[in-house]
C-alpha cells in the first residue's frame, strides 16, 4: 500500500495539473504538440522517458486488486505501451497523433479526463 500511496502522490498532481493546462491554454498546447510532432528525436526521447518510467511503475506496483490501486497499474502499463510505440513507430506516432490533435474538442476532452483522474488518484493518495 505504501507504493501505491508514493506513487498517487506522484502521478496524481502531475496528471491534475497537465489537465488543467489543457483546458485554460488550448491554444498552446495545440502549438507545443506541433512542434512535438515536427522534431522525431523529441518523439525518440520522449518514448524512452515513457518507457522507463512505465517500467519503473510496472516494477514496484504490479497490483491488480478491485480497488483504486489498479489504477495506477493501468497507467504504468499505458505508459509502457505509448513508450514502445513512440520508439518502434515515431512516423506513426506523427499521423495518429497529428490527426488526434487536430480534432476540435481534443484537449477539452483530454483536459476533463486527466484533471478527473489525476484529481481521484490524489485525493486517494493523500487522503488514505
Amino acid at each position: 500500500m505504501h507504493q501505491s500511496l508514493t506513487i498517487a502522490r506522484l502521478v496524481g498532481p502531475v496528471l491534475s495539473a497537465i489537465g488543467i493546462g489543457m483546458l485554460v491554454n488550448q491554444d498552446i498546447y495545440r502549438q507545443m504538440a506541433g512542434q512535438f510532432l515536427a522534431g522525431y528525436p523529441y518523439i525518440y526521447f520522449s518514448g524512452i522517458l515513457a518507457l522507463v518510467a512505465g517500467l519503473y511503475i510496472l516494477n514496484v506496483h504490479n497490483v491488480w486488486t478491485r480497488d483504486w490501486r489498479c489504477l495506477i497499474t493501468a497507467i504504468g502499463w499505458f505508459i509502457t505501451c505509448v513508450g514502445v510505440f513512440r520508439l518502434l513507430a515515431p512516423q506513426f506516432t506523427v499521423f495518429v497523433a497529428g490527426t488526434i490533435v487536430a480534432t476540435s474538442g481534443f484537449f477539452i476532452g483530454a483536459g476533463i479526463v486527466l484533471l478527473g483522474l489525476g484529481g481521484f488518484i490524489t485525493f486517494k493518495g493523500y487522503v488514505a
